[in-house]
């Protein structure tokens, strides 16, 4: 009888640690971050691969979508073939796990596919096809960041605010802050509840960056009544652009730099604000299932 009470006994301890591994899969949700900018040419792909590699370092699991729909170049930055891309998934020829690459310290990459016109002009169809594949990933990483196109069109404006947050990024130049402001400006009105982030690109020092981003706050603030987040500033080193000749992250090549430096803080701030660590993901973002609930609203 000792034994078979014994038995019972391990069979409900078993039963009870599958449901709680279950609920905990289940409340484990990766945060989604997608970076754009009212420009092009402003370091939004540098700043997202970057990002994603540091990230890693840190000991994170992330995956960063190239959604720059016909313009996409993160596997290029990186120096990798990228057999297949999203086209391949939207004519459903490939899954998502059959076009997904691996980069450098554990990164996942999904190459949006450069030059293919048709990605520039995906149906609706077509886009909620990319949207399903892409609910699978929700909770396998903790972040999911995604490069977009610059500019305020539909299809950009649905990823930004399907998003957990977002960093619109600029340099110090009159016409980018002129478009990032323009790009907050739509997010704003379309009552984005999430965390809108700024990172200023390419300035000559400290006192540059902080002096742009602080006026842009508060010209966001005034005129939108907007809250915006400052993430911090990268100075113009000409590392990185040798580092994009290179084929490489500047934060591999050049872990000490002002730069990568820079890289850093604009990660701890992103953290320290969203709350996001990797032992507590519960409950601090929406997830990949409820970016692509949001975006197949947006869509239709």
């Amino acid at each position: 009888m000792r034994d078979q009470a014994e038995k019972l006994r391990e069979m409900a301890l078993n039963l009870k640690q599958e449901i709680e591994a279950e609920i905990s899969r289940d409340l484990r949700h990766s945060r989604v971050v997608v970076i754009s900018s009212g420009k092009g040419g402003v370091g939004k792909s540098t700043l997202a691969l970057n990002l994603s590699i540091k990230l890693c370092t840190r000991g994170m699991k992330v995956i960063l979508m190239d959604a720059d729909m016909g313009l996409a170049n993160l596997d290029v930055m990186l120096g990798l073939v990228a057999k297949y891309n999203i086209y391949h998934m939207v004519q459903e020829k490939k899954t998502l796990a059959d076009i997904t690459i691996s980069g450098p310290e554990g990164l996942k990459i999904i190459p949006g596919g450069s030059g293919i016109s048709e990605l520039a002009n995906l149906k609706e169809n077509e886009l909620k096809r990319i949207l399903v594949e892409l609910r699978k990933l929700d909770g396998a990483y903790d972040y999911m960041i995604i490069d977009t196109g610059a500019g305020i069109s539909k299809s950009v404006m649905a990823f930004l605010l399907a998003a957990d947050d977002i960093i619109v990024i600029t340099t110090p130049e009159p016409t980018a802050i002129t478009d990032a402001y323009s790009t907050i400006k739509n997010v704003a009105k379309n009552a984005f509840k999430g965390n809108i982030f700024l990172v200023v690109n390419r300035v000559a020092n400290d006192s540059e960056g902080i002096l742009v981003a602080e006026k842009f706050k508060l010209v966001c603030q005034k005129f939108l009544s907007c809250e915006i987040k400052i993430l911090g500033h990268i100075e113009n080193e000409p590392l990185i652009g040798e580092g994009i000749r290179r084929q490489k992250a500047f934060v591999q090549i050049y872990p000490r730099s002002t730069a990568s430096r820079n890289i850093n803080a604009i990660i701890d701030r992103m953290i320290e604000v969203s709350g996001m660590n990797v032992p507590d993901l519960k409950a601090k973002s929406g997830g990949i299932r409820k970016f692509i609930e949001k975006m197949a609203g947006l869509i239709k």
